[in-house]
């Protein structure tokens, strides 16, 4: 449980990431399913511009990620239905340069803060306990690598600069451990 910025955020399993998707709404609820279907950090999905978002990818380039590396990430069809919904309200024009999340001022993007306080409420609701927005991306990489799910090409949705470091979110459950037991001679 994440408690004062301390300890990670848990894992939560797709049922749950449902319930918190559909306490929020607006901008908060589209930003959600994209930290769900990128494992981008909150930072990244934050910054995208619709020039950005292609027909069959969301590409987070190299000024607003961590490991300053342009990365692109397949458009998954929930998403991208999303997406444009959500085009439709935000940005009818088409403007390549808008920001995908605007925030109250035209020239700045939602700010972090106001995701994660529609975030904590929305978790408050559902007593989920310690779930930050880093929770939606470590939820990703531990779902697709138990689904098996090469490392590698987790890193390369990720953009981790090397495995070391993804395998720090990723969270093993105890059925796996006992199943990995029970496996050996």
């Amino acid at each position: 449980m994440k408690i004062d910025r301390f300890i990670r955020s848990p894992v939560l399993a797709s049922d749950e990431l449902n319930l918190v998707h559909d306490q929020l709404s607006g901008p908060h609820r589209v930003l959600a399913t994209l930290l769900r279907k990128t494992a981008a950090r909150v930072s990244e999905g934050l910054a995208v511009r619709w020039r950005y978002v292609t027909p069959t990818s969301i590409v987070f380039i190299k000024t607003t990620t961590k490991t300053k590396q342009t990365r692109s990430v397949p458009l998954d069809p929930t998403l991208a239905k999303e997406l444009s919904a959500w085009k439709q309200l935000v940005n009818p024009n088409g403007d390549p340069d808008a920001w995908v999340f605007p925030g109250r001022n035209p020239d700045e993007h939602l700010t972090r803060r106001g995701f994660d306080h529609a975030l904590r409420k929305a978790c408050t609701e559902l007593n989920l306990k310690g779930f930050s927005s880093h929770g939606f991306r470590r939820s990703f990489l531990t779902s697709t690598h138990q689904a098996g799910v090469p490392l590698r090409n987790l890193q390369a949705i990720s953009g981790h600069a090397s495995l070391n470091q993804i395998s720090v979110y990723l969270e093993v459950p105890e059925q796996a451990k006992t199943d990995a037991v029970m496996l050996s001679a």
